[in-house]
């Protein structure tokens, strides 16, 4: 693994068959309930089935964001109406944060479109900025993704917001990879879709 850096790949083929892909997530997971265990003591993880004494794992939840519409999300799809340099997805908080009691370990982005409108992308979480990432190479993949060698932790109340060059006004999804870690279940209790308490 590398300082920092990513590759590009087909989703379906790293997720399956890449040892390095499989060493990377596990190594993120490792460094996420480390700091869950750590930020929520005495609490352990659950997983899927917490008990009350414990906290959850869960895919990382599009509602935990907001999208190009300023909209907190119910999906990834997102209709791209304007083109440019645009805001694609931040934290749904006041200040782009995320939610109070969830942690997001984020491993890259997916792009499960036929068309790929977006050619760059750059993000920031908290004060950390990330150098700007050509995605034009995406466009020779059926099912490209960007899968970062070193997953990222997007922790609770911090500010998180990801900027993209928009080529075509159009629809796009933007799917975050990765795993979100929730302290208090009744949060992701509710309907599918529906916000989630940022407080």
């Amino acid at each position: 693994m590398g300082q920092g850096g990513y590759i590009f790949c087909e989703w379906d083929s790293v997720a399956k068959e890449s040892p390095r892909f499989q060493r990377a997530f596990a190594d993120l997971e490792t460094r996420i309930i480390q700091k869950c265990n750590l930020d929520w003591h005495p609490k352990t993880c659950g997983y899927l089935i917490p008990s009350s004494e414990q906290y959850g794992r869960t895919s990382i939840l599009p509602a935990l964001f907001r999208g190009f519409s300023a909209l907190v999300m119910a999906h990834w799809r997102q209709n791209l109406t304007s083109t440019g340099n645009q805001l694609l997805i931040y934290g749904a908080g006041s200040g782009n944060v995320l939610a109070e009691n969830f942690k997001v370990a984020w491993l890259g982005l997916a792009f499960p479109n036929k068309q790929q409108n977006i050619t760059e992308i750059k993000f920031q979480i908290g004060d950390t900025k990330y150098g700007r990432i050509n995605l034009e190479e995406m466009k020779s993949y059926n099912k490209p993704a960007i899968i970062f060698e070193e997953g990222l932790i997007i922790d609770e109340e911090t500010s998180f917001d990801l900027h993209g060059y928009v080529e075509e006004a159009d629809y796009q999804r933007i799917v975050m990879l990765g795993a979100a870690y929730y302290n208090v279940i009744d949060k992701v209790l509710g309907n599918c879709g529906a916000s989630i308490p940022t407080t």
